[in-house]
């Protein structure tokens, strides 16, 4: 038998005011001066004044670094390096969605390895070994959606041109990716808009899905998968109608951070596509991935159909008398529901992509690694059929 690497976790701290402990964490690490990294969006909504507070109760100085962009690129990483270095920090502090976490991790590798990041991507054609020798990281996330804060991955849009004459998005895994901690306040998450609300939390049930059905063989994240799938399709609908649901907010963001754990066994054909998507259109990630999940799901049907009936299951979905057939089209159904009541867009048009640029799409889809795990193997001209289907 193949021998296998699983990573569990890091530390997971969850529970409503989990942030007030933020400074007492920082301490713990031996840090004495943390860089927060950002973004404009959460200092003007006051959710970065909820990690400041507990620095500034506790004496403890700190730096932030606020320019992180939806698609943090190379050169926003180089920067937050920049002014760590600057300020001499020992802990980063990531404070935000996917994009701040992602960034928040290739700038703390950045600390203690050479730039540029190049040869740390998982498809550079000169890969340098990245070693355990990074300050902590901590990550608060602040939506329920990405995961980021306990992935082993960090997509960072390339601007080199080392590899393509186009920018793309890249990514960077390890082990040593993982956060020291991740810290879940649900609180932090109530204040999310309904739009935001949906796409991340598509994002999350993607992550779910394709984990589940990719090829991989890792049982501990299969079983991860559907748990993340059953809390979130039981949470979903009530934390996008109702808000100010502090149970809702808390188990999306359980879900989430599950799901994340549960795609060390891979992602898939949806992946692939919509990180081209969210720079070339661009359309934000999670709603690149409500949109293009049901035709994927029906491309790889044939393949899956058994565990297709286990993800309609899992979202809640009622397949009492159904054949295995039957289930597993209902899940793609279920999908589409969501996409509806949450006001998606019906189609990569409607969400503002010219039809000139999906063969553009499709080549660069293909230079992406997570359609290696996609239960059924992808070529361009796949990925071209996928993208016309959801356009």
């Amino acid at each position: 038998m193949e021998i296998f690497n699983y990573f569990l976790p890091p530390h997971i701290e969850f529970g409503e005011g989990a942030i007030t402990n933020l400074a007492e964490h920082v301490k713990g690490f031996g840090g004495r001066r943390p860089l927060i990294v950002s973004d404009v969006g959460i200092r003007k909504v006051e959710i970065l004044r909820q990690a400041t507070t507990p620095l500034e109760d506790a004496n403890l100085p700190y730096a932030t670094y606020l320019d992180i962009e939806p698609n943090p690129t190379d050169i926003s990483v180089v920067q937050g390096v920049e002014v760590y270095q600057k300020e001499n920090c020992d802990v980063v502090i990531a404070v935000g969605g996917g994009s701040v976490m992602d960034a928040a991790k290739a700038i703390r590798l950045l600390t203690t390895h050479r730039p540029p990041l190049e040869p740390y991507y998982v498809d550079s054609d000169r890969t340098e070994k990245i070693r355990g020798n990074m300050p902590p990281l901590i990550c608060v996330p602040t939506t329920a959606g990405t995961g980021s804060e306990v992935s082993q991955g960090a997509i960072i849009t390339d601007t080199s041109l080392q590899t393509t004459n186009r920018w793309r998005k890249r990514a960077i895994i390890t082990r040593f990716n993982m956060s020291n901690l991740a810290l879940l306040d649900p609180a932090l998450t109530v204040g999310m808009p309904q739009a935001l609300t949906a796409a991340t939390g598509m994002d999350a049930i993607t992550h779910g899905i394709e984990a589940y059905v990719a090829t991989k063989y890792h049982p501990i994240s299969e079983g991860v998968a559907l748990q993340a799938l059953k809390i979130l399709g039981a949470n979903i609908r009530t934390a996008y109608h109702q808000g100010e649901d502090i149970d809702a907010r808390g188990k999306m963001l359980l879900g989430s951070c599950m799901a994340a754990f549960a795609f060390q066994k891979g992602l898939g054909a949806v992946h692939s596509i919509a990180h081209q998507l969210s720079t070339d259109a661009p359309i934000p990630h999670g709603v690149a991935n409500a949109i293009l999940l049901p035709p994927v799901m029906e491309f790889n049907l044939p393949h899956v159909i058994e565990k297709y009936a286990d993800v309609a299951d899992a979202l809640g979905v009622n397949v009492e008398g159904m054949s295995k057939g039957e289930a597993a089209c209902a899940a793609i159904d279920e999908i589409r529901e969501l996409n509806k009541e949450f006001n998606m867009p019906a189609g990569l048009e409607d969400a503002g992509l010219d039809r000139e640029k999906l063969p553009k799409l499709a080549a660069d889809s293909m230079l992406d690694h997570c359609h290696k795990f996609n239960p059924r193997q992808c070529t361009e001209q796949d990925m071209l059929y996928l993208l016309e289907a959801a356009f």
